[in-house]
């Protein structure tokens, strides 16, 4: 009886809509757009007295990410320039922060005056050590020649033959004396061990050289600055090596950088791990300053539905599954990545499944529902909803 009751007044609603929609049409009066979608909504509706829903299908796609990881600027490679002379004054220095230099370029000198003095102290004594080694080969001679005559004992051969030998030892001493000042005397002058931008400079002219623990220069290899970017390691696990990142600078500019180094573990107070962004060469680019990064990965094959279908309660997320008897039953899920208007399903239904689209807040398990079909998107297509 209700059934019928039902019928009956939508019946009668069609009918009254069609009336005032001709009445106004005789009166040459274009209907009111409200009056218009009430009687096309009115017309459209279904005399079973069933609501009409639109459903989805659970869907294979693949899904696109972008996500933002932030760090700081830093050298790629970066050499230090330092002195293992200690205890000389610096006479010159040739280059200053922000420079270019190239391989072998001088770059400071440390006053030699005292060690050229050591170095003519150096070469006079391996002048008189030649001298002695040659009188001593000669007296050498003298003697082998006498001995042969018989006129020269074999012991004092022999004491002429150890006096020979140890002029030739004192000589190569001074040799070795005099080749070890002239290496110092070289490394009086420091220069850069690669091309690249002086980064840094902690000398002045006067100084007193403190040893090689203290660099008095910090060269960028190649002019190369990286983003030390970090990243949780879930989202670790989604760049790889050689794959693009769009950088930003704090002053908005954006550079397209390629990840060069991917951290092999994570930090285990932070869970963050770390990944190297290699940007081109630009001098405006300096160390230490702040930039984030924009990644972007390909999920592919993922089984998902739209955003809109997801239902939250307290309970968790869940989508309400409309069966072959047109009857929804909700369903508990677990959700994975999401980009866009769509959401990876971990667990839940299967490909293919019928699920609500919209409006699952306002059905309860177990209603009988009128479904309209609506594709969200292609499948394997990580675009934006649109109905067919």
């Amino acid at each position: 009886m209700t059934k019928q009751r039902t019928t009956l007044t939508s019946l009668a609603a069609i009918a009254g809509a069609g009336t005032l929609f001709l009445g106004l049409h005789a009166c040459g009066q274009k209907p009111a757009p409200a009056e218009e979608a009430a009687a096309t909504s009115a017309a459209t509706a279904d005399v079973s007295g069933l609501q009409a829903m639109r459903v989805t299908r659970v869907q294979v796609r693949d899904l696109a990410e972008e996500f933002v990881a932030t760090g700081r600027l830093v050298v790629r490679e970066e050499a230090a320039v330092g002195s293992e002379l200690p205890g000389y004054r610096v006479a010159a220095v040739y280059v200053d922060e922000g420079d270019w230099v190239k391989q072998g370029q001088a770059m400071a000198k440390l006053d030699d005056a005292l060690l050229q003095a050591q170095i003519a102290q150096a070469e006079a004594t391996l002048a008189t050590q030649k001298a002695s080694l040659d009188f001593k080969r000669s007296q050498l001679a003298r003697a082998e020649a006498l001995q042969q005559e018989g006129a020269f004992s074999k012991e004092l051969l022999e004491q002429r033959r150890m006096e020979t030998a140890g002029a030739e030892a004192s000589l190569a001493a001074s040799q070795a004396q005099v080749n070890e000042i002239k290496v110092r005397q070289a490394r009086m002058t420091l220069r850069a061990p690669v091309g690249g931008m002086v980064l840094q400079r902690a000398i002045r002219p006067g100084d007193i050289s403190g040893g090689a623990a203290t660099p008095y220069f910090r060269i960028s290899r190649d002019g190369l600055i990286e983003l030390d970017a970090e990243l949780p390691d879930a989202k670790l696990a989604l760049i790889k090596e050689g794959g693009p990142a769009m950088v930003t600078l704090t002053t908005g500019e954006t550079i397209q950088g390629r990840i060069r180094f991917v951290s092999p573990r994570v930090d285990a107070n932070t869970s963050l791990g770390r990944a190297r962004i290699q940007l081109p060469f630009d001098k405006s680019l300096r160390p230490g300053s702040f930039a984030e990064a924009r990644f972007g990965s390909l999920s592919s094959g993922r089984v998902t539905v739209p955003a809109s279908a997801i239902r939250y309660e307290s309970g968790g997320p869940s989508l309400m599954l409309v069966g072959d008897d047109n009857k929804v039953r909700q369903t508990p899920v677990k959700l994975g990545e999401r980009s866009g208007d769509f959401v990876q399903l971990i667990e839940g239904p299967p490909a293919g499944a019928r699920v609500l689209a919209v409006g699952s807040s306002f059905t309860l398990d177990g209603d009988v529902i009128n479904p309209v079909e609506y594709d969200a998107a292609p499948a394997s297509t990580p675009a934006a909803a649109s109905p067919n």
